[in-house]
């Protein structure tokens, strides 16, 4: 896997190692394997993933969509 991919998934909160306190039930992971074979495991908090903006919100652009109709 290219540096830059790594580097994107470490922006959205992805990182190769989990805190020693920490519960791997509060942790998402994903494994990678690069072209050489080697696989990496990134590690997520669920608590700290990013919320959705209005953009992502479909319910929102529904809503609009519906009001339009009347």
């Amino acid at each position: 896997m290219s540096e830059n991919k790594l580097h994107s998934l470490e922006k959205i909160g992805y990182t190769k190692d989990v805190p020693k306190s920490s519960d791997l039930d509060n942790f998402e992971t994903i494994s990678i394997t690069s072209k050489s074979g080697e696989t990496i495991t990134l590690y997520r908090n669920k608590s700290e993933k990013e919320e959705f903006d209005e953009i992502s919100d479909f319910s929102k652009s529904w809503d609009i969509f519906n009001s339009h109709l009347d």
